[in-house]
């Protein structure tokens, strides 16, 4: 009996999100250290091999992997959330508006399975950031450690943090999926063939994620700083300390904290790093996205 076309846009998310979590885990760390670092203006940033050089240093191989359960945790249910709306979404626009130009419906469509991603997903976001930037002390054991000590002593609003930026960043999947889609279609009437080839996919979800990214990435800064707001640091006598800087009130402050204090520059923290990791990401997610869905659609 062949599998639902839900099933299998679910499974093939699911497996996409397993595949791309362990793979890129080291740069998504390094990414997320980078973006909560805040730098006055007028200060050089470090290169982007200098962190990774003194995390390795200071807290080894294994600071590469920190959060990483909580990234599967986050990156396994949101693609298969993801690409299950997106594909319903796209069947009910379809329907609900006949008459209207694909890349609308596909903008409609990615947008909306963004916003069903970001609020289902948003605690796990939080506590993946927070567990990649402890340095040096274990202010949480675990996920679920993690989980339990930013609702005991922040509160459950706490694990929502970043939800408003992450919904400004829906700009970005509202350009990637639906550019995605364009670029695929366009490859496919030049080759005349119903299927792409790997070369194919790769263009199509690296050049779409390049655009995506650049034009969106601020939001992803204000988010991760959001996430971070509130992560104490231990003394040397374990008493635990107020962070140096005052955490941010919300979005807004945020926003206007950055600009002041850090300028233009300070929304694009670790960007370099952010397009090292975020390209081959989005053609590991959307290779094996792509690769699974075909094996799944053979099975009788």
């Amino acid at each position: 009996m062949p599998l639902s076309d839900p099933t299998i846009n679910t499974l093939s998310g699911a497996s996409s999100g397993l595949i791309v979590s362990v793979v890129m885990s080291p740069l998504d760390v390094v990414k997320t250290r980078i973006q909560v670092h805040r730098l006055p203006k007028g200060v050089p940033g470090k290169p982007i091999y200098r962190t990774f050089y003194n995390l390795y240093q200071q807290e080894g191989i294994r600071a590469f992997y920190k959060g990483l359960t909580t990234t599967l945790l986050a990156y396994i249910p949101n693609w298969a959330i993801y690409f299950t709306a997106y594909q319903y979404a796209k069947t009910k626009c379809s329907q609900t508006f006949p008459n209207q130009n694909d890349n609308v419906i596909n903008i409609l469509s990615s947008v909306s399975a963004g916003a069903v991603c970001n609020i289902l997903t948003a605690p796990l976001w939080t506590v993946r950031t927070r567990m990649q930037t402890q340095h040096g002390y274990d202010d949480y054991k675990n996920t679920f450690d993690a989980f339990k000590k930013i609702s005991s002593n922040e509160g459950t609003k706490a694990l929502f943090r970043g939800v408003v930026p992450s919904m400004f960043g829906l700009v970005h999947v509202g350009i990637q999926f639906p550019l995605y889609e364009y670029i695929k279609k366009q490859e496919t009437v030049l080759t005349q063939s119903k299927e792409l080839s790997a070369s194919q996919v790769f263009v199509a979800s690296a050049s779409s994620k390049v655009i995506a990214s650049v034009i969106a990435y601020p939001h992803e800064v204000v988010r991760s700083r959001l996430q971070d707001a509130g992560h104490a640091q231990k003394t040397q006598d374990g008493v635990v300390a107020k962070a140096t800087f005052q955490p941010y009130k919300g979005f807004s402050d945020a926003v206007r904290t950055i600009w002041r204090q850090e300028g233009v520059r300070g929304f694009y923290q670790g960007m370099g790093t952010n397009l090292i990791r975020t390209v081959p990401s989005a053609v590991v997610t959307l290779s094996s996205y792509e690769f699974v869905k075909k094996l799944l659609s053979k099975i009788d």
